[in-house]
């Protein structure tokens, strides 16, 4: 490639000077423009931009100090185009004034050629070195720009709803230390969560991707969000240097129970909105930021709130309530609590936040990273009912665990007993839809019989070994006291020896292949009073059509899962098959 010829700019009163110093500047193949006075040359600056400038100190209409300056300016952070003052001025004072003034060197006459030659050179190799870091730098930017292109499309990109879900998310630098993810459950609920790391910037998204593949993966298995959130912790102290941990807000939204899960980590209050913009409840931070501490506080617990269809969770990182003003005032909670009300009141709550955001910050330096999820409670994939297949020959319509026609035996079968304090420590529901998936391998109708288990399980341990009156539920100030009380008696499980305790849950399969389709019998057994089954089935239905009751609705769910639904030795047993086709 042709050599680009360099171009250097003399502003100098004296036509005599400016012809000498033209002379000096071809010799070194620099293409030379004149200014005679510093207005002038700052101009000609603008017009040319050219690669070196040499300038005179005492000139009228503009001085060299003032006209300095004004180039300085406009060259812009980061450029440089080396200003060199050529006077007769040889005094410590003028050598002060012309650093004071943008300078980068100062050459004082008379002096001659070879003099002004080197210094030239010298400013130039200082000239190309600042170009190449600036080539690498952007050359790093480019990189940088494709790295956070390709992590978003591994972590946020692959979240689910994204058309349901508003977001806001604003970097401070190229790389973002917050993280927004949304998950499916198996059985049809919805796992969120909103994550800060400390600081912005590439060191701060480092844990980013294994936080996404932990949440992922353990959501997809059927694991609780006080499951994921120990997990993560235990990961984020292995992996965080020390000064770096983990500040997130978890949520499992379940619309067919009515209800929201909630754990606050270090984030700013979540709210619960309604669908007038009231705010219903607030979830304070419970817990340290994730990788601080080894393991979870002993007394870590989701809270438990009902939710309505038209109600909607917001979550915000502290970017938002910390952004701030000229005048160095915060955001703060109030201004954003009326933007968000704001907000859903016109049907709009993301662009109305921001807009507030950007109205108040005024073009300011952003100082971190900006993030916000507003998640709806409802209109989510609904768990749909199996399609009932006709029963084959070898099967009758009594079928269940204990009575199997005799010419029909199982493909497989699977056990499992726990007791005690297993039964706070282990959730067995992923365990065992874990061993059906690598048995016989993914289907679609897997997410009914993970809702399945999941209920029956509960109700098992629920009410069956811990005692709890499912009539709690019925209120929203019950509901929290359940949810209290059954950490209570789990706590109290934990305490015993499950080798010597009487406390248990048993729990057994048996898999009948089909000729397009399967069948799982499901047999629960627990150590419980017991109960009157068709007292509660029959208040269930009545309740449930009058819209009385908020609880109630996970058996009526499996009831209408399931093939059939048989309630044993008062109710300490369940018998449930289940049915469905390719």
């Amino acid at each position: 490639m042709p050599r680009i010829q360099k171009i250097a700019l003399v502003v100098d009163d004296s036509k005599m000077q400016c012809k000498l110093l033209s002379v000096l500047l071809k010799e070194e193949d620099y293409q030379v423009i004149i200014a005679n006075d510093g207005a002038s040359g700052v101009q000609m600056y603008i017009e040319h931009q050219p690669d070196l400038v040499l300038m005179d100190i005492n000139m009228p209409i503009m001085d060299g100090f003032e006209a300095t300056r004004r180039i300085k300016k406009l060259s812009g952070e980061g450029t440089l185009a080396p200003l060199i003052f050529i006077t007769s001025m040889d005094s410590e004072q003028a050598f002060i004034d012309s650093v004071d003034a943008g300078g980068d060197s100062i050459l004082v006459r008379p002096f001659t050629p070879k003099v002004f030659k080197a210094k030239i050179k010298a400013m130039q190799r200082i000239s190309d070195l600042v170009d190449q870091v600036k080539g690498l730098q952007l050359e790093q930017q480019n990189d940088a720009e494709l790295a956070e292109k390709m992590m978003s499309g591994v972590i946020e990109a692959r979240n689910f709803a994204l058309d349901k879900i508003g977001t806001i998310k604003k970097a401070a630098t190229i790389f973002s230390g917050d993280i927004q993810l949304t998950a499916l459950c198996p059985n049809g609920d919805i796992h969120v969560l909103l994550g800060d790391f400390t600081g912005h910037g590439l060191r701060a998204s480092i844990g980013a991707i294994p936080v996404t593949d932990t949440f992922r993966a353990m959501t997809k298995k059927g694991f609780s969000i006080l499951d994921i959130v120990a997990q993560l912790n235990r990961q984020m102290f292995t992996l965080l240097p020390g000064d770096l941990f983990f500040a997130a807000c978890f949520a499992c939204i379940s619309e067919h129970e009515k209800s929201a899960y909630i754990f606050n980590a270090g984030l700013p209050d979540g709210y619960l909105f309604d669908v007038q913009g009231t705010i219903k409840q607030q979830f304070v931070s419970t817990h340290p930021p994730l990788g601080i501490l080894p393991q979870l506080l002993a007394d870590a617990q989701v809270e438990v709130v009902q939710v309505k269809p038209n109600d909607r969770l917001v979550f915000i990182t502290d970017g938002i309530v910390e952004a701030r003003n000229p005048a160095g005032d915060l955001f703060d909670f109030p201004r954003f609590e009326q933007a968000a009300i704001a907000g859903i009141i016109q049907k709009d709550l993301v662009n109305n936040v921001l807009r507030s955001l950007d109205d108040f910050c005024e073009n300011c330096e952003q100082e971190d990273d900006i993030s916000l999820v507003d998640v709806p409670c409802s209109g989510w994939q609904q768990i749909k009912v199996s399609n009932k297949v006709k029963i084959p020959e070898g099967f009758t319509e009594e079928d269940n665990y204990f009575t199997l026609a005799e010419n029909s035996l199982p493909t497989w079968s699977y056990h499992l007993h726990l007791t005690g304090g297993l039964l706070k420590k282990v959730n067995p529901i992923p365990l065992v839809m874990n061993q059906i998936n690598d048995l016989e391998g993914a289907g679609e109708h897997w997410q009914s019989l993970y809702t399945i288990l999941t209920e029956l399980f509960i109700n098992a341990l629920d009410h069956g070994v811990l005692g709890l009156n499912s009539s709690l539920k019925n209120s929203a100030e019950g509901f929290s006291q359940y949810f209290k009380e059954r950490a209570n008696r789990l706590d109290l499980l934990a305490n015993e020896d499950h080798k010597v305790s009487e406390d248990f849950v048993g729990i057994a399969l048996k898999y009948f292949p089909l000729p397009h389709g399967g069948k799982m019998v499901i047999n629960i057994k627990d150590s419980g009073q017991g109960f009157d089954i068709l007292d509660i089935f029959k208040d269930n239905s009545i309740a449930m059509n009058d819209g009385l009751k908020l609880s109630g609705r996970g058996v009526e769910l499996v009831n209408q899962l399931c093939d059939t639904l048989d309630y044993q030795e008062q109710g300490t047993l369940v018998t449930a098959s289940y049915i469905w086709h390719d």
